[in-house]
């Protein structure tokens, strides 16, 4: 038969099963994923391969023959494994600087905040396990021809150790990792043979303390090289001259961070009040979630109108939070509907909304911890033009060269040309902001969901921090709700302010009313009348129990009192999230 086309030939059928055996691990991360597919190979050993269809006892390699020569399992053979290892190197470096291979990184990395991104994180698992499949079939291939016969004993479950051990001593973040560490593991015994037994001993505990000290593997050694190769690189990458010799640390208050930023003409929004129609973007209605006997959002009813900046307050557990897992589709209501520019999105997944312009940040900006600052802002313009795998796989780099140089454009915009090459796990806690505004900007929102974006940045820069949220929000023309702790920056920024409390909805109206309201100020203050004069804010009537605040509160209307059926269920309900 034809040789070449059996190795490609054992690539596809392995990547197919890969499908198949990946299918229900989906929901599966980490160690436990590794557990799951690791037990499908003591399966393989012990059952698949002993089969008489498959290995049987014993199976007779055919001989390897290449355009009537023949490839003996001498020099000729060692020389076309090398040119195969070299394919597979090439199409693995492929996926690894294209959109897939970031999107994969960053599922690895935080899935959550991937699918945050618009990332498909089904379809990315599954196209991962595919390829991973057929670089094992390929692979396979090459190890099976080496042989004189095929047994199931020959695929035993201790070289799948091996492998996954190699890939971590090697380091995970480094594509050259594997390479590194079957150097390590097997090259040192093989080149080594008189080391003797305690010599093995001792390359072994190696191994221990490499992952104890060093749990990045060689590459932690391998690293700081590349990027020393890399800045060296830079100075004479003329694209970067401007953004790299601005120096020092970005925060909320450098001049590229607030003032500076470049943004375009505010968009056309569609406006409310005055006697114009209004335009609902965001409709919840009867909104409940429970954990246990928790209620962390008990019957929420909101309205959010486009092109508005809703701020979203309460103490902790008030049930902020969960609002908004629920709103971005990170957790499923137990009952109730939300709707989005008229379409229902109650049972969508976070994806599915991104896709269609819901995009949330996180409390802690993590973002992507082995993703370069350049390399999560491609990641973040992936929802509008996304990568194909066929050209990943055959790096066809012209729609990534185009996403590249936007990316540069933007890092020059908010003035992060001296991190564009730097891990986001090595940054602080501010730059991560400016990197995740950054990112919102690519994403181009048409609702944005911000989960305290203060949070890690200095007091005294917060200032700074509303008038960037007012610029972006601007440049995109996109509709905002932020959760909050910081009263003056919420105040700023919010044309309307929701207050929640035990999961409900306490006061509903414009900062102002909001601020003074008696129930509110009990929630931040409690009954300490003192603490209630020294905040500055006069207070007309006592607090009562936290009430449902309607979802469009009309100013001439006065408030309902709250019932005693609700103030009962409140305090039943009053708990963290």
């Amino acid at each position: 038969g034809n040789f070449p086309l059996a190795f490609v030939g054992a690539g596809l059928v392995t990547a197919a099963a890969s499908v198949v055996i990946g299918l229900p691990a989906l929901r599966i991360r980490g160690l436990l994923l590794a557990v799951t597919t690791l037990g499908f190979a003591v399966a393989a050993e012990r059952w698949l391969l002993p089969q008489s269809w498959m290995l049987g006892s014993t199976k007779i390699p055919g001989r390897p023959i290449f355009n009537d020569y023949a490839l003996d399992r001498g020099k000729s053979y060692y020389l076309f494994a090398v040119v195969v290892f070299t394919l597979c190197l090439v199409l693995s470096r492929n996926v690894w600087r294209s959109g897939l291979g970031r999107r994969q990184r960053a599922l690895r990395d935080n899935e959550d905040g991937a699918r945050a991104f618009s990332v498909p994180a089904t379809r990315v698992k599954l196209e991962t396990f595919a390829v991973a499949g057929f670089l094992a079939g390929v692979g396979g291939a090459l190890y099976g021809h080496t042989l004189s016969a095929l047994r199931p004993g020959d695929f035993a479950i201790g070289s799948n150790i091996e492998v996954v051990a190699l890939v971590v001593i090697g380091g995970i973040g480094l594509l050259a990792g594997p390479l590194l560490g079957a150097l390590y593991i097997i090259g040192i015994p093989r080149f080594f043979t008189d080391i003797g037994s305690s010599g093995l001993a001792a390359t072994s505990a190696g191994w221990l303390l490499l992952i104890l000290y060093f749990p990045s593997g060689l590459a932690h050694f391998v690293r700081p090289i590349r990027e020393r190769a890399i800045a060296l690189a830079l100075r004479f990458d003329h694209r970067r001259v401007s953004a790299n010799e601005r120096g020092g640390e970005v925060d909320a208050s450098a001049p590229s961070f607030a003032s500076s930023l470049k943004v375009e003409a505010a968009r056309k929004r569609p406006t409310s009040g005055n006697g114009t129609k209004r335009d609902v973007l965001v409709e919840v209605r009867g909104l409940r979630k429970s954990f246990g006997g928790v209620h962390a959002v008990d019957g929420v009813d909101l309205d959010v109108e486009r092109g508005e900046t809703l701020g979203l307050i309460g103490p902790n557990g008030a049930g902020k939070t969960t609002l908004f897992e629920l709103i971005g589709g990170f957790t499923r209501p137990d009952d109730g509907r939300i709707m989005f520019d008229g379409h229902e999105i109650t049972r969508d997944t976070p994806e599915r909304r991104a896709e269609r312009g819901v995009i949330r940040s996180f409390q802690d900006a993590a973002l992507f911890p082995t993703l370069t600052v350049i390399e999560t802002i491609q990641l973040a313009l992936e929802r509008r033009h996304p990568t194909g795998t066929v050209p990943s796989l055959l790096g066809l780099t012209g729609a990534d060269k185009s996403k590249y140089k936007r990316a540069l454009e933007l890092v020059d915009l908010m003035g992060l040309g001296d991190y564009a090459d730097k891990q986001t796990g090595d940054l602080s806690t501010g730059t991560r902001r400016i990197t995740e505004l950054t990112c919102v900007i690519a994403l181009e929102p048409t609702l944005l969901l911000l989960d305290e974006p203060s949070s890690g940045v200095a007091q005294r820069e917060t200032e700074a921090l509303g008038a960037l949220l007012a610029r972006v929000k601007s440049h995109l023309g996109a509709t905002l709700i932020v959760i909050e702790h910081d009263m003056p920056l919420i105040t700023a920024i919010s044309d309307r302010i929701v207050a929640m409390e035990s999961g409900l909805v306490i006061a509903n109206g414009t900062p102002e009313q909001v601020m003074a309201d008696p129930g509110v100020l009990e929630a931040y203050l409690g009954g300490d009348m003192n603490a209630v004069a020294r905040s500055g804010v006069r207070v007309k009537a006592k607090r009562a129990a936290p009430k449902r605040a309607a979802a469009n509160p009309t100013k001439k209307k006065a408030p309902t009192p709250p019932t005693a059926t609700s103030r009962s269920k409140a305090r039943a309900s009053a708990s963290n999230t």
